[in-house]
């Protein structure tokens, strides 16, 4: 049994009901001679009766009152039924048998009183209620002649009036029983509209895009947390109070294209980032507002080139198959050229040159395969200006220019690099190789490349510039200069620059483009020496 506000206020009602109802009874007896009034059989019996039952209606109104106070007692609620429906029963029978009989039409009374016990109830008590009241009707009539000396056919008056009882009770168990099954499925409902929503709210804040419902007049009724990070931190509910270039975007797609769903892209400032906004119209034809869904770009950005990380994977270890097995054979048949006793000295170097640098292709195949991999390289504990001499040698030797054409500079000379060696070559490589196709030293007048390094004042953080004399490289190019597949000339793979970063940064490392007063600088930041920090400290 559910007490519900419907119920209280439906059993405060009945209360009040049973007191007009007993007052007027009284009345009618009172004043016998009034058009409505009533001549009772037993004058001297009945004004008591009525005066008891009035007692008992406005004693039954309190403690519907007190009830209704304290809903949570059930048990004390359905008391509080049965008493009333009991003492409305056993009342309107008594008056009815002093009044003179079921002519008099206060049994008639009975039947609101037994259908509302049967509603208050959730039709539990209506129907053992009807029964007895339907028999207590044919033994009421029944003395009621014994004192009136009456004719019996009242009696069927009475059965007819007990039948009307008990369909009008079987009628209210019935529609009692269908509004608590309707009760209990729209509270059923209620909950999963609440569950529902309650998920709905943090599917939202837990997304990482941001989400901002607005309504017709631009004030914000809904934003997550994601949201609120990709706008400027301002107070406000309207939305052109937090974000005036989003309010005036919402502005131009409603003016523009209505209700469609549309993207749009928002440049950034020193306030927010750039975005792309989807907008879409909430309720029919967007009556009830706008969805905004913010997206950071350079996150959209970062996904896509996620995308083309796995699209190089793919490709690279498909190249590394391509490429090995023609590799070996020219390995292979270097071996076999150099057991050949009529080889003369500049056939040796030449087949030293195919042997270091069939070396050095094999090697890159496995930095790019490991790259792929995410592998991280073999560190090791190398002097800079060692290793730059070493790779100056090899670079000018298998390009079969003059060794002045690179420039070493290292201070102080005892600065050391943790990094692994065949992946710094590989770097420096590319750089030095860019350096000579961009930056004019490929004639035999241009300067040298200047690879410039050394420890920092600043922590001993050691840095490598790769110097040329090139025009340098404008803003906008520099903005994609280290994206995969993107290339300054037609003949590049857009892969160098992007792979030798990778490799820094699987050294611990970063490699940058730095601005110089003259021509292009590539840097490298190598990963901080912590046994040199801890010995300087």
């Amino acid at each position: 049994m559910v007490i519900d506000t419907d119920t209280q206020r439906s059993s405060r009602l009945y209360a009040l009901y049973r007191v007009f109802v007993a007052l007027v009874l009284l009345l009618m007896g009172l004043f016998p001679g009034l058009p409505v009034g009533v001549d009772p059989a037993v004058p001297e019996v009945y004004p008591a009766l009525a005066g008891g039952y009035l007692v008992f209606s406005v004693f039954m109104a309190g403690f519907a009152e007190h009830c209704n106070r304290e809903p949570e007692r059930v048990a004390q609620f359905r008391r509080m039924i049965l008493l009333g429906g009991t003492g409305d029963a056993a009342g309107l029978l008594a008056l009815m048998v002093v009044a003179g009989g079921v002519h008099t039409g206060i049994g008639l009374l009975l039947i609101p009183a037994v259908m509302a016990t049967a509603l208050l109830s959730a039709g539990r008590l209506g129907l053992p209620l009807a029964a007895a009241v339907s028999a207590g009707l044919l033994g009421a009539e029944g003395l009621a002649i014994l004192i009136t000396l009456g004719d019996l056919d009242s009696l069927t008056q009475a059965g007819l009036l007990g039948a009307a009882l008990l369909a009008g009770t079987l009628l209210a168990h019935h529609f009692s029983r269908r509004a608590d099954e309707s009760r209990a499925q729209v509270e059923q409902q209620e909950v999963d509209l609440a569950s529902l929503a309650e998920l709905n709210a943090q599917i939202i804040a837990r997304m990482s895009a941001g989400v901002v419902a607005i309504d017709p007049r631009g004030y914000i009724r809904s934003i997550n947390e994601a949201a609120r990070q990709l706008l400027p931190p301002r107070p406000g509910r309207h939305l052109s109070s937090i974000s005036p270039r989003l309010a005036r975007a919402v502005r131009e797609w409603q003016e523009e294209t209505g209700p469609a769903s549309r993207t749009r892209h928002l440049p950034g400032d020193q306030e927010q980032p750039a975005l792309q906004v989807r907008l879409a119209p909430l309720g029919n034809q967007g009556d009830q507002g706008t969805l905004l869904i913010l997206e950071d770009a350079a996150e959209l950005r970062r996904q896509a080139q996620a995308s083309k990380l796995q699209a190089l994977g793919r490709l690279t270890a498909s190249i590394a198959h391509e490429i090995r097995n023609p590799l070996g054979a020219i390995s292979h048949s270097a071996q076999l050229l150099r057991e050949s006793p009529d080889l003369s000295a500049p056939d040796q170097r030449l087949l030293a040159i195919i042997d270091k640098q069939s070396d050095r292709v094999n090697s890159l195949i496995a930095n790019v395969l490991s790259l792929s991999r995410r592998e991280s390289g073999e560190r090791q504990r190398l002097n800079l200006r060692d290793e730059l001499e070493r790779f100056a040698e090899e670079f000018c030797s298998a390009l079969q220019i003059p060794r002045e054409s690179l420039h070493v500079s290292v201070e102080p000379a005892d600065s050391e690099v943790l990094f692994d060696p065949s992946q710094l070559n590989q770097v420096l490589w590319n750089l030095c190789s860019n350096a000579r196709v961009h930056g004019g030293h490929d004639r035999p007048e241009s300067p040298p490349i200047i690879l410039r390094g050394g420890a920092g004042q600043v922590a001993r953080v050691v840095s490598l510039d790769v110097l040329d004399a090139g025009p340098g490289i404008d803003p906008e190019t520099q903005k994609e200069l280290f994206e995969p597949f993107v290339s300054g000339h037609s003949g590049g793979s857009g892969l160098g620059l992007y792979i030798s970063r990778m490799l820094c940064e699987n050294n611990g490392a970063s490699l940058e483009y730095a601005h110089a007063p003259s021509g292009g600088c590539f840097r490298i930041l190598f990963a901080p020496d912590e046994q040199h920090q801890g010995s300087a400290s």
